[in-house]
């Protein structure tokens, strides 16, 4: 999978070979020759991976690796330096850095860290995530009613679907319940559950809660951003309140889903290939009657 890895040395040389070297693995790099440099193009390349050297001129890796962890606690970084000692790595480890390697590099040894750099922090993000969404309020559906078991019944079945799911009811129904429910009965349950209210939001802000934005797409997009498609990444994506929202958008957000499709053609930027690989499940909260009928055949209905 290919992975967005900013590289800071101030050896042209040796941001030359390491570009190279994660070129080779496929991956996607952008160069600073400077901490300074590394922190202005962290927002605008949004790395996903960072190789800081340890000494430079101006502020040393060191002092770049608490910026970063100021900024951002959980991206990984990687101190590289040409002196490798004990002390200098267990400082850097101290400082909030996720591995050490000293130059020259081995193909093989810097695949492995890249490799094992990249899956900490997807875990850790992964389970943050979770933590924070499903918190203490989680519980599954409880009633004894033949309607309701009736209802259990359709939506564990709809959680065993790839489908869209169409939740229909009146506030104070339990529609967000069931679409937990739905998602912790599923296969995607490792996954995230990612809700997003769509009561209030615009179009553009819609889309750019979706699909993210490149930076200057619109007023007030300063910086490139993810969605929340890509962040489901193969879990469910729960969007509350959809019949509030303008009946245009309604039509592409079906047409969308009829396509089974993750794409961030709206904001005018490439999917990431983890978005590619495992599209999220869709579940839809309605309260209100369907305006777009002709997309009724794209749900299953709950």
């Amino acid at each position: 999978m290919s992975r967005r890895i900013l590289i800071v040395d101030d050896e042209p040389l040796n941001l030359d070979l390491l570009s190279q070297e994660l070129a080779d693995l496929g991956h996607v790099t952008e160069n600073a020759a400077s901490g300074a440099d590394a922190l202005k193009k962290m927002r605008g390349f949004d790395p996903e991976l960072i190789f800081l050297d340890y000494q430079m001129p101006g502020m040393n890796g060191i002092e770049v690796l608490r910026e970063i962890r100021r900024q951002d606690k959980n991206l990984p970084v990687i101190i590289i330096t040409a002196y490798g000692t004990i002390e200098r790595a267990v400082e850097a480890i101290k400082t909030g850095a996720d591995d050490f390697i000293t130059k020259p590099f081995d193909p093989e040894h810097l695949a492995v860290v890249v490799k094992k750099a990249l899956e900490r922090a997807e875990l850790k993000s992964e389970v943050e995530f979770l933590a924070r969404e499903l918190g203490g309020r989680y519980r599954l559906i409880a009633g004894e009613s033949k309607l309701m078991a009736q209802a259990v019944e359709e939506a564990k079945k709809a959680a065993n679907s790839k489908s869209t799911v169409l939740l229909l009811g009146e506030s104070g129904t339990g529609k967000e319940i069931f679409a937990r429910s739905i998602h912790e009965w599923s296969d995607r349950k490792s996954r995230p559950f990612v809700p997003i209210n769509c009561v209030g939001l615009s179009k553009e802000l819609l889309e750019s809660e979706l699909f993210g934005h490149e930076k200057g797409a619109f007023t007030g997009a300063q910086q490139l951003k993810r969605g929340k498609m890509e962040m489901a990444n193969g879990g469910t994506v729960f969007l509350d309140e959809v019949g509030d929202i303008s009946q245009e958008l309604q039509a592409k957000l079906l047409t969308d889903f009829s396509r089974r499709e993750s794409s961030n053609a709206w904001a005018g930027i490439s999917p990431s290939p983890s978005m590619c690989e495992s599209s999220p499940q869709r579940i839809v909260i309605w309260k209100r009657q369907l305006r777009a009928a002709p997309f009724v055949k794209t749900f299953i209905i709950v």
